[in-house]
């Protein structure tokens, strides 16, 4: 039961570090959108790069991520959305 727990607690506290993500890397297809790179977070990147949509859609890479990115992450060799963000 112990084992369980600890289990457990150690799969939530990487749930909630991934939640906690920082703000983008340069990697990132939509670094360059806006000034959004200077966000601290991932909620808060995402929301400046809706807010900034012409600009977003203007940046070749950014559309293409945006449009499906599974699809890109997989043509470009990107392990998951969390590496594309600083760890918090």
């Amino acid at each position: 039961m112990t084992k369980r727990m600890i289990l457990i607690g150690s799969a939530l506290a990487l749930i909630a570090a991934g939640v906690q993500a920082g703000g983008p890397k340069p990697e990132h297809p939509c670094y360059d959108v806006a000034d959004c790179k200077k966000e601290g977070s991932r909620p808060a990147f995402s929301k400046c790069v809706k807010s900034n949509l012409d600009e977003a859609n203007a940046n070749t890479a950014c559309a293409e991520f945006r449009k499906d990115k599974p699809a890109y992450m997989e043509k470009h060799g990107i392990d998951g959305l969390e590496s594309l963000f600083v760890e918090g």
